[in-house]
């Protein structure tokens, strides 16, 4: 069983993947994602992070839209890495659309997988988005 940062990291994963298929114009299944990535059966992947990455997928634009609402004039979201899109992405929409939760502690991993995951500094990038928008 893993925990819930892990599935955290995960649910990231997909939701990288699947706007790197989305860029390339790409087909996708997001059930072989899931599998692929938490790397067992869909049926046997916990309730919990697929809700998030499906309800966080089915409000991908209204998302965007808050990033974008919140990024500096100078930067668009297209020029956003797609590893801090996603963390973006899954931050908003496990704290809006799943809600269980609590803000500073997305925050925190949000932060923790920036730094894992992006060049140094960068989390802090995220951190001041997430900030504004939680």
């Amino acid at each position: 069983m893993l925990s819930r940062n892990q599935e955290q990291e995960k649910m990231m994963q997909v939701i990288y993947s699947v706007l790197f298929y989305e860029k390339n114009n790409e087909e996708y299944d997001i059930k072989s994602l899931i599998e692929g990535i938490f790397d067992m059966e869909y049926q046997e992947v916990d309730v919990y992070p697929k809700e998030c990455i499906v309800k966080t997928l089915l409000n991908k634009e209204i998302i965007d839209e808050v990033i974008t609402s919140n990024l500096s004039e100078k930067l668009k979201l297209s020029r956003i890495n797609l590893v801090a899109h996603a963390i973006l992405l899954l931050s908003i929409g496990e704290v809006k659309y799943v809600g269980e939760i609590n803000k500073s502690a997305m925050i925190n991993v949000a932060v923790e997988l920036a730094k894992k995951y992006l060049d140094d500094g960068e989390y802090r990038f995220i951190n001041a988005v997430l900030d504004k928008i939680l």
